[in-house]
């Protein structure tokens, strides 16, 4: 099952102050590791309260890279709890000339492994979550809470940066709201039928309204 809101805490808590943004950005963001690692001030609209997502660290590297595929590169929702992590991050921890906004103590970028392995690692084991847990799982975490919460599966793959839905569908919809009682409550509702009652009889015609036991 993903993460859910009291492990992403947990994990936020448990880690270094230097990082605790970090956390919680790649979950109320979506963000991949590299995504994550690669996020500049200026891909952030504090106004518009809009992030976008231009520019990735591949494995073993610091620099710059275009994100893998064309959706890959995509502008997401900005959440205030993102934002004031975001707003106490930089009070605290300046971003670097280039605008990276999560840097070393020695204000370079981060690599994947150092970041991934070591430090969000070490996180997991304090916050006593189990081992297998990695950075992807805060991925996984903002999938969940969409899609419990509601939205479509086409903007989900949207704002993860996939191709199509195919995959998210694949992967997530074990964790999709019970369609079946939805259905119910679509039809129900449109009808002005609470659930064990039978249907409003205000339209029906006379005929009908005796038979079922109505008088005028």
């Amino acid at each position: 099952m993903p993460l859910t809101v009291d492990h992403v805490r947990a994990l936020a808590d448990a880690i270094p102050a230097r990082n605790r943004a970090m956390v919680l950005a790649q979950a109320g963001l979506g963000l991949r590791l590299g995504e994550l690692l690669a996020l500049r001030v200026q891909d952030v609209d504090f106004t518009a309260r809009l992030v976008r997502i231009e520019w990735q660290f591949a494995p073993q590297s610091t620099v710059r890279t275009v994100p893998k595929t064309p959706r890959s590169r995509r502008t997401v929702p900005l959440p205030q709890v993102v934002a004031d992590a975001l707003r106490a991050h930089m009070a605290q921890f300046p971003p670097a000339d280039d605008g990276t906004l999560f840097t070393t103590r020695c204000a370079g970028p981060y690599r994947h492994d150092y970041y991934g392995s070591l430090i969000f690692g070490a996180a997991v084991r304090t916050a006593g979550l189990p081992d297998s847990i990695t950075t992807h799982d805060l991925r996984h975490h903002y999938a969940s809470v969409l899609l419990m919460q509601g939205e479509s599966v086409i903007t989900v793959a949207e704002r993860l940066g996939h191709e199509n839905a195919t995959l998210v569908l694949s992967t997530y919809c074990h964790l999709m709201p019970d369609s079946e009682e939805r259905t119910r409550r679509a039809v129900d509702e449109a009808w002005g039928c609470a659930p064990g009652r039978p249907p409003k009889a205000r339209h029906q015609p006379p005929e009908l309204r005796e038979q079922a036991g109505f008088r005028r």
